[in-house]
């Protein structure tokens, strides 16, 4: 599949249905846990935290409960949402692979977000953002949402979401042309009925496929001492998520 064919519109004029398909309630148990390990791992008290990638806020809903939020994302119409959302917390746009704030904070969350890392290059600059923005001591968090030792070819997860007079249902298939390179196709066919008139709508992701021991070397490769760990945080097809743990010393 050619380059251009990333379209990401759920990023762009697509993204007024994230609040709709994957409401901010869903991400208060994937986030308490998350803190949980946070606060285990962490060698310091946990003041402020930077969520890279924070897309649409829904994570930052729980965390900033607890901490002084800054969210980065690249896209604008997800940053839009995150304020909207959150008006109390800092969002800035930037790439995670590339963004420096020339500010540290106590911990780094990476959530699904991390899935654009398309290349071990990619990931190992991501991760070494963080690094760059923790305080000794500090600790960051992500997230495998897919990895190539559970990969499943052609796995197809759908649901449906209500809000008001429109019903939206999300259609997503994962295919890995070349199981040889680093990243999986992500197509997906949105179903919106607007007081029961219907628009089809169709997406395109390129997202990345590393092996567990991968993920564990990036992080490592970013200066981190390393930790994978065994998590309740599911996926869209219910499969357990591996967290990986980075602590800055």
């Amino acid at each position: 599949m050619p380059e251009t064919m990333d379209g990401r519109r759920l990023y762009s004029d697509l993204a007024w249905t994230w609040p709709i398909i994957s409401p901010p309630e869903e991400y208060v148990d994937e986030t308490t846990e998350i803190i949980d390990v946070m606060s285990k791992y962490s060698e310091k008290p946990i003041r402020r935290v930077l969520n890279l990638g924070c897309g649409g806020g829904h994570n930052d809903c729980t965390l900033k409960c607890k901490y002084e939020v800054t969210g980065v994302d690249i896209s604008e119409a997800m940053l839009s949402l995150a304020r909207k959302l959150n008006p109390e917390n800092e969002y800035v746009y930037g790439d995670m692979r590339t963004v420096r704030l020339e500010r540290q904070f106590d911990a780094v969350t990476i959530f699904d977000s991390i899935n654009y890392m398309c290349s071990v290059d990619d990931l190992q600059a991501a991760f070494r953002t963080a690094y760059e923005h923790l305080r000794t001591g500090g600790v960051l968090i992500t997230v495998a949402d897919e990895w190539r030792e559970k990969f499943i070819q052609n796995k197809t997860i759908h649901l449906t979401r209500q809000r008001g007079d429109i019903e939206i249902t999300l259609i997503e298939n994962y295919y890995d042309p070349d199981p040889g390179d680093s990243w999986y196709e992500d197509n997906i066919i949105f179903l919106i009925r607007r007081a029961g008139q219907l628009r089809i709508e169709t997406d395109y992701h390129r997202l990345g496929l590393f092996d567990l021991s991968q993920w564990t070397a990036a992080i490592e490769a970013a200066g981190f001492e390393a930790s994978q760990i065994s998590s309740s945080i599911s996926n869209g097809a219910g499969e357990h998520c591996p967290v990986f743990v980075g602590r800055r010393h």
